[in-house]
């Protein structure tokens, strides 16, 4: 009887002491179609155009991986600057930060393009993918 008791108060602590760990809050992703303006905090986005689409389609090997470049419009309390994000692959000289927006640990950054192209598929309209942090 007591080795059960032992058991159990043994099991109980080590399954309290578990429960301890962080789990990060998931993000949640807003989609903009090309043309369509959004508002995260009073940071104004227009996502413009996609710029460049060579990434590689699904399914297929290539030598590349390719990429995607978009251009996204942020405005701010009445200033505006258009924003070039890679998506994938990066040349020299070229940023590799997908952030749109900073300011005292607030991020919005451009998570993903979709479609991601598939060979033999006609292609959807493009939708961007952006989220926030803090």
């Amino acid at each position: 009887m007591k080795k059960l008791l032992l058991l159990s108060i043994l099991f109980i602590s080590l399954s309290t002491m578990a429960q301890n760990e962080k789990v990060e809050t998931p993000k949640i992703a807003v989609k903009m179609e090309i043309g369509q303006t959004i508002s995260l905090q009073g940071v104004s986005l227009t996502f413009i155009d996609v710029i460049e689409d060579s990434r590689c389609p699904k399914y297929t090997n290539c030598i590349w991986a390719g990429r995607a470049v978009v251009l996204v419009e942020v405005e701010v309390n009445g200033k505006k600057e258009q924003k070039k994000i890679y998506l994938g692959e990066t040349r020299n000289n070229e940023p590799t930060s997908k952030t749109l927006y900073s300011k005292d640990g607030y991020f919005i950054e451009v998570v993903a393009l979709n479609p991601y192209p598939e060979d033999g598929k006609e292609k959807a309209p493009y939708t961007l993918l952006v989220c926030e942090s803090i």
